[in-house]
């Protein structure tokens, strides 16, 4: 009986050591999506030379009259120091004097510039868009500014752009200036048009 009960401990023994394993194998999968937004906050620029407008904006270190009645006269009366203005208000911007230009992005290069200017219903301004001087100012984040100065808006433009590690939240102040000139042949009913500008980011 002894030996039998040694046996039959022996066997269970046995039976414990062998016993199998189980094992599963779940996959990781990861789906990141590639980012581009570029958001502004202006929606208006308006350069109203009948307007009641006042004081000047800085661009680049320089001081420009916002569009205004008073302004325009003086600068008729040649009693202006630039054919420069800024505009009377900046509907949604910062302080009616820029707009802020956001960039979100996780592509290491990318390139902001203007696509397209003027549509079916105002393709282009009497006087010319080239009149419309655009100056983008780097504020935060990634790139560089290609407008060193004001520089006459035309499509194709390059604002600014990054070259490499351009990852992460971007922030540049749009500026746009208008060009007056004294000669300017202005119709007896004045002038009352507007362009859209249309701006796209771009990686490779």
């Amino acid at each position: 009986m002894k030996r039998k009960l040694v046996a039959l401990m022996a066997l269970l023994a046995g039976l414990a050591l062998a016993q199998t394993t189980a094992t599963v194998s779940p996959n990781v999968t990861v789906n990141i999506p590639p980012v581009l937004k570029l958001t502004l906050n202006a929606t208006v620029y308006e350069f109203n030379f009948g307007s009641n407008a006042s004081g000047t904006v800085s661009v680049n270190g320089q001081n420009y009259p916002r569009a205004s009645l008073t302004a325009y006269e003086a600068f008729l009366a040649g009693n202006a120091t630039t054919p420069l203005f800024a505009p009377s208000t900046v509907t949604g911007g910062t302080n009616d004097a820029y707009g802020t230009l956001e960039i979100i992005t996780n592509q290491s290069a990318w390139t902001v510039k203007i696509q397209s200017i003027g549509d079916s219903t105002f393709p282009a301004l009497t006087l010319g868009n080239d009149r419309v001087k655009v100056f983008a100012e780097k504020v935060s984040g990634q790139g560089a500014s290609w407008t060193t100065t004001p520089t006459p808006i035309t499509a194709s433009l390059t604002l600014f752009n990054a070259g490499s590690g351009g990852q992460g939240k971007s922030v540049y102040r749009l500026y746009y200036l208008f060009e007056m000139r004294v000669n300017d042949p202005i119709p007896t009913g004045g002038l009352n048009e507007s362009i859209q500008i249309t701006l796209v980011l771009t990686a490779p």
